[in-house]
């Protein structure tokens, strides 16, 4: 949703994005009871999503962007480097209401992307060794 604020005529008119609404919205879709909503996982899940999460949200926004998911994929990665293309894939398919960032209920898709993506990897660099790894490190927190 986007609030558009009126300025005088002699400038273009500016859309300003309301925060509060995204998180009152992601607050909704976790409580929500349907499948893959805050409610459907365990106590201990919802506890862990929510300490990763207020680990890496550092500036207490609600909102992990490009530059916050960096350091929480090396995490899932074993403390190796991830690259900025990888982050941008995972943001991008994780963005569930497209905001460009991440709330704390998008997190849990987040980590799923991300092992997947070490999945088909692990397969890629195994192909025709008859080797089924999880390749670097995936998904150790």
């Amino acid at each position: 949703m986007a609030i558009v604020t009126s300025q005088d005529d002699t400038s273009a008119k500016k859309i300003k994005y309301s925060e509060r609404r995204k998180r009152s919205a992601a607050a909704m879709r976790m409580k929500s009871g349907g499948a893959g909503g805050w409610k459907s996982m365990s106590k201990e899940d919802r506890a862990f999503i929510a300490h990763v999460f207020k680990e890496f949200d550092v500036e207490g926004t609600g909102l992990l962007d490009a530059a916050t998911l960096l350091p929480l994929l090396a995490r899932l990665n074993g403390g190796e480097a991830v690259t900025e293309e990888e982050t941008m894939e995972v943001l991008v398919k994780a963005d569930n209401d497209k905001s460009g960032t991440i709330s704390i209920d998008e997190l849990k898709d987040v980590i799923r992307i991300w092992y997947v993506m070490c999945q088909e990897k692990s397969k890629l660099q195994n192909k025709g060794k008859g080797i089924m790894g999880m390749g670097r490190g995936c998904c150790v927190m």
